[in-house]
């Protein structure tokens, strides 16, 4: 069987990005063309096929059982079409055009050197973006982000999308170093605040949640959007806090202002991830999980382990 014309690769980007950016005006701007472009595109393809993809009586756009049966194989056609392009340009030893990366703050601080060390020469142009989780993975959803070093979980419910594990990042409570009285969160509490970190992260939603299985229910006095901020406000006798060993790995010079300390009940963890769409980086996402656990495992979290003997076993 022969393949129409209008039944092309690019007809098929065009329908899935519609598709999963929500609209033709947001796959336009994705793709940097017109609306009008995009809307004969698809038409084409619709004539190509012979049947309907979208209802377009609905809005937003709705699609027909045809284009809810072409989105899938859609997606693993074009999945397949760039380990091709990926591996013949490989072969001529040509890098990947472009590659943007979003990471946490603390992460890039750890990863981003040793990344662009091993894997530089695989992508022509990098973009490596630091800031707060849940914005990078809006981001990676409508495209602007190929792959994400991240510790929130929240795209493991999303199709289409590979998900390789780094390590287990166990949080700890955090003291000025010269607090000597309890330990006990629920104790702590009533002494001095407790400094939030921002509910607008991914981290900082996880502390929330794990304080409200705690029952601890601690008044918002502070709240601090990024890690200096919570480590130095803390190692300025301003309050106590909650963070991860790799948050405390990424700022070692503040680490003689803290008391660190594991916390004495409800231990919990978040898990580092390299996430990427399903097929479209080919190893990259596997490799760079594999530096990424290799980086933080033989070179970043030994010295800390040197001061904090106890936390070894909590890694994962």
């Amino acid at each position: 069987m022969r393949l129409p014309a209008e039944f092309d690769l690019h007809g098929l980007e065009v329908f899935v990005l519609t598709v999963e950016l929500g609209g033709m005006t947001a796959c336009a701007q994705q793709l940097r063309i017109t609306q009008s472009a995009v809307s004969q595109t698809i038409t084409r393809l619709e004539q190509g096929i012979g049947a309907p993809l979208f209802d377009r009586s609905l809005r937003p756009l709705g699609l027909t059982p045809s284009g809810r049966a072409l989105h899938e194989r859609a997606r693993k056609l074009l999945a397949s079409a760039r380990t091709a392009y990926d591996e013949v340009r490989e072969g001529a030893q040509q890098p990947i055009d472009q590659l943007t990366v979003g990471m946490s703050e603390s992460l890039a601080n750890l990863l981003t050197a040793p990344l662009l060390r091993r894997h530089g020469m695989r992508v022509g142009s990098w973009r490596v973006r630091s800031g707060i989780s849940l914005r990078q993975q809006q981001e990676f959803l409508a495209r602007r982000c190929d792959m994400l070093v991240t510790g929130s979980n929240t795209l493991e419910k999303h199709p289409g999308i590979e998900h390789h594990d780094v390590i287990d990042d166990p949080f700890v409570m955090i003291f000025p170093a010269d607090h000597s009285g309890s330990i006990d969160p629920a104790d702590v509490a009533e002494r001095m605040p407790f400094v939030r970190y921002s509910l607008d992260t991914g981290m900082g939603q996880r502390i929330e949640s794990q304080l409200t299985r705690m029952k601890l229910r601690l008044p918002n006095v502070i709240e601090v959007e990024i890690i200096h901020q919570q480590l130095t406000t803390v190692g300025m006798g301003i309050g106590w806090s909650i963070t991860s060993l790799l948050c405390l790995a990424a700022l070692p010079q503040l680490m003689p202002q803290l008391r660190v300390e594991p916390l004495p009940r409800g231990r919990f963890a978040r898990r580092i991830q390299v996430v990427a769409r399903m097929g479209e980086l080919g190893d990259l996402p596997g490799q760079t999980a594999a530096l990424a656990r290799e980086t933080l495992l033989d070179q970043v979290l030994p010295p800390l382990m040197t001061n904090l003997p106890w936390a070894g076993p909590l890694l994962g």
